[in-house]
């Protein structure tokens, strides 16, 4: 089986038929299909099929395709690691982040990569938590970060800081509300949440069962940017972490109050493929990524976290 092969076949999977694939791929049609039959020649199955209505993909030509794009993938990460010397990095990095972590990281860790390796461009990749889970456990990402282990069976787990939820609530008074709330003091309050399908939404219900109690939520939402807009409206408050709404704070909308007795905590955990290990590029780009969440902690900019020792072992979320 030839590399050439597998990319032609890959490109005529991805241009939807040999005519635009040999246009995309600046190749003759004719020498194009004969590679492709040599390929199914090789692995003994059909795997394109054409016909009046265009090129179609066979079922063995589908899970060929997942396993070509990871050879291709593989050997464009191994060609950038060939061209990287000691002082100068390049390549692509794709790191993916909770929603409510990329908007207080996202920006910096593109800065960060940048100033100190202009080579290497970052793509982030942000989505609800469970997605973002999703993503790194399929390999879909260079790394990532979870703020809850869950299931996840293909994913190795670097822990990195302690994190607490807290009470988000419209401002009423010129000086915020900063003081601690019990969590059975939570029954009654309007709440904005998501579905259960986002762990701080399962994280603070079974800790409120647990201590007997029962949460009021009056609005379910998934988009976070909506969340925000209706807890900053005053229809409802929210229990989110505090990157999800702390520049709502620092501007005045809102109150934020740590939730106590008890406490709801969760562990930050930097989180690799283990189908997929860190090339050159994407470790530099780990390391800053460590790094910058170590100074939004130090600057207190990420509001009561701690981060964890490297002999810290890692803890599952309460509740």
């Amino acid at each position: 089986m030839k590399f050439i092969q597998i990319k032609y076949f890959c490109g005529v999977v991805e241009n939807g038929g040999f005519i635009a694939a040999a246009r995309e791929l600046n190749v003759a049609q004719p020498a194009l299909s004969r590679q492709i039959s040599e390929l199914e020649c090789e692995v003994d199955r059909q795997l394109l099929v054409r016909g009046p209505s265009g090129t179609k993909v066979t079922a063995a030509g589908r899970k060929f395709y997942v396993h070509g794009k990871k050879i291709l993938e593989q050997i464009n990460r191994a060609k950038a690691d060939l061209r990287i010397n000691e002082t100068y990095l390049e390549g692509e990095v794709d790191i993916a982040l909770p929603v409510g972590m990329a908007s207080q990281l996202a920006a910096k860790i593109v800065q960060s990569v940048n100033t100190q390796h202009p080579g290497i461009a970052v793509r982030i990749e942000d989505a609800l938590g469970y997605e973002t889970g999703q993503a790194i456990d399929a390999g879909k990402v260079d790394f990532g970060l979870l703020a809850n282990v869950g299931n996840l069976q293909n994913t190795i787990f670097d822990p990195v800081l302690e994190e607490f939820l807290f009470l988000f609530s419209k401002r009423g008074d010129a000086e915020p509300d900063t003081s601690d709330i019990d969590l059975a003091d939570l029954q009654g309050i309007a709440l904005v949440m998501p579905n259960r399908k986002v762990h701080v939404r399962r994280n603070l219900e079974n800790t409120m069962i647990k201590i007997g109690g029962r949460l009021s939520v009056f609005y379910e939402q998934q988009s976070l940017l909506t969340i925000r807009s209706m807890v900053k409206a005053g229809i409802g408050s929210t229990v989110m972490n505090w990157p999800s709404m702390a520049d709502l704070w620092y501007s005045g909308d809102l109150d934020a109050r740590r939730i106590t007795n008890p406490g709801l905590s969760r562990t930050v955990c930097l989180a690799i493929p283990s189908t997929r290990p860190l090339s050159t590029v994407a470790a530099a780009a780990y390391d800053i990524v460590r790094q910058t969440i170590a100074r939004e902690v130090e600057a207190g900019d990420w509001r009561d976290a701690r981060i964890l020792s490297e002999t810290e072992e890692l803890s599952p979320p309460t509740g």
